[in-house]
C-alpha cells in the first residue's frame, strides 16, 4: 500500500452529474483513510450533502445532514474508517440515484512516512503541465490535477491522480 493518498473525482470525467452511475463508480474503487473525494459540479444547479445514516441515505432524507458542500469543486477528506453517505442536495436527483455510499478502510500506514512528498509533488506538477493540466491545492496538502480550459465539465476533462504525500494533518 505504501504512503499513497488517492484523489477520487466522484463520477470520474462526468463529475457530480445526475447522468453519472455513482453506485457503479464506487464499486470499482477502494477508499482508505487519508484519501480525498472531489466533487465537481455547477454550483448554481447542484450541491453535495453528507448524511448521518444509511436509513437517511436510502430514503433521501436530507433533514439531518452532517455537512453541506456548495462550492462547485469540493474536497471531502476521508479521515476515519467507516461508512460515509453522500447525496445530491436536490431530493429528486437523490431519489433517481445521485448519491454515493463510501466504505473507508484503514490506511495501514505509519503516519510519519512523508519524507519524499515535496520531490514527488514537484514531479507531479511537471507531469500535469506536460498534459496541459494544473495542479491545484486546497492549502491542506490535498491536490488534484484539472483541465486549464473553460471546458472542465463539458468535455469531461477532470482527471484522477494518485499523489504520494503526508497521511496526517
Amino acid at each position: 500500500m505504501g504512503c499513497f493518498i488517492e484523489q477520487h473525482v466522484v463520477g470520474d470525467d462526468r463529475g457530480w452529474d445526475p447522468a453519472s452511475d455513482f453506485k457503479g463508480w464506487a464499486s470499482r474503487k477502494i477508499f482508505y483513510v487519508g484519501d480525498n473525494l472531489w466533487f465537481a459540479y455547477a454550483s448554481s444547479q447542484q450541491s453535495v450533502l453528507e448524511l448521518k445514516s444509511r436509513e437517511e441515505f436510502e430514503n433521501c432524507d436530507v433533514s439531518n445532514l452532517v455537512k453541506l458542500y456548495d462550492g462547485g469543486l469540493d474536497a471531502v477528506s476521508l479521515i476515519e474508517m467507516g461508512d460515509r453517505y453522500i447525496t445530491s442536495g436536490n431530493v429528486e436527483d437523490c431519489q433517481h440515484g445521485m448519491k454515493v455510499h463510501i466504505n473507508v478502510l484503514s490506511d495501514g500506514l505509519d503516519n510519519g512516512q512523508s519524507d519524499n512528498f515535496d520531490v514527488v509533488l514537484d514531479g507531479l506538477d511537471n507531469v500535469a503541465k506536460d498534459l496541459g493540466l494544473d495542479l491545484l491545492s486546497d492549502g491542506m496538502e490535498h491536490y488534484i490535477a484539472a483541465s486549464t480550459g473553460d471546458d472542465l465539465m463539458e468535455e469531461g476533462a477532470i482527471k484522477e491522480v494518485i499523489i504520494e504525500g503526508p497521511t496526517s494533518s
